[in-house]
């Protein structure tokens, strides 16, 4: 049964869609968060959704204020705002041992929400993790771009996926910077699982082995495909995807 709803967060309409567990299907459930600018709608919420009504493992998928049919305007939200929307609805509408699969900087928002309920994730799956993005595009910033952020209290970067650059206001890289997870030790119980592409050019390889080094986990790995990029959103990506989780849940449930 997959129930589409709202929840109230803050004051904002929080979408949300949940597909239940199947009488036969595993105790597990599976959160997913998109990554930055996307929504409950990609490809790959879409095919999690797929797999959730062939395997019959419960499946949680939502948009963040400011995304997809949430209310809330995307450049006045921040990373608190979203871990705050994400743990809400984890400890309301989530009901078996949880594995969260986190795209880019949903995969930041899921190793955050690690740290914050250690006994509740059993398995995350990152998928081109982006932890800490903002910390590497205030490094990259040209002389001339960083005298404009501090003049007009914002950046606006190019956007290859769409036709309105992102703009990240002051106040979202101050936030993220209080959120930063690859600062001191991520220690767990959870299995990590990190999925990359060499063909990434938003996020590096470095990122991913960055986050190895930093977790103390149960167990923790990394597999990484020649031909994909960022989205990893084609047929071979979206199998290893299923490979991946059909593997983890087995090992939890």
């Amino acid at each position: 049964m997959k129930i589409k709803n709202n929840i109230l967060i803050n004051n904002l309409n929080i979408k949300y869609i949940l597909r239940k567990r199947n009488n036969e299907g595993p105790r597990v459930s599976v959160l997913f968060l998109c990554g930055y600018n996307s929504d409950m709608q990609g490809t790959k919420a879409k095919f999690l959704n797929k797999l959730s009504k062939k395997l019959g493992f419960e499946f949680l998928r939502f948009d963040y204020s400011g995304h997809g049919k949430s209310e809330g305007k995307i450049e006045n939200e921040t990373i608190s705002n979203w871990l705050e929307q994400s743990i809400t609805l984890i400890k309301e509408k989530i009901s078996y041992p949880l594995i969260i699969i986190g795209s880019s900087m949903g995969g930041w928002l899921a190793l955050l929400i690690i740290n914050k309920l250690k006994n509740k994730i059993k398995g995350f799956i990152g998928i081109a993790c982006a932890p800490d993005f903002t910390e590497d595009l205030l490094l990259k910033l040209n002389p001339n771009q960083k005298k404009k952020y501090y003049l007009n209290n914002y950046i606006s970067i190019p956007n290859k996926y769409g036709n309105n650059n992102y703009v990240f206001k002051k106040n979202f890289i101050l936030d993220a910077k209080k959120n930063y997870v690859l600062k001191k030790e991520i220690i767990s119980n959870t299995t990590i699982i990190l999925l990359y592409g060499l063909e990434d050019k938003d996020v590096s390889l470095n990122t991913q082995l960055k986050i190895l080094k930093k977790i103390n986990s149960k167990e923790s790995k990394l597999y990484i495909s020649k031909e994909s990029d960022h989205r990893m959103s084609n047929k071979k990506d979206l199998l290893l995807l299923e490979r991946t989780l059909t593997s983890l849940i087995k090992d939890i449930s």
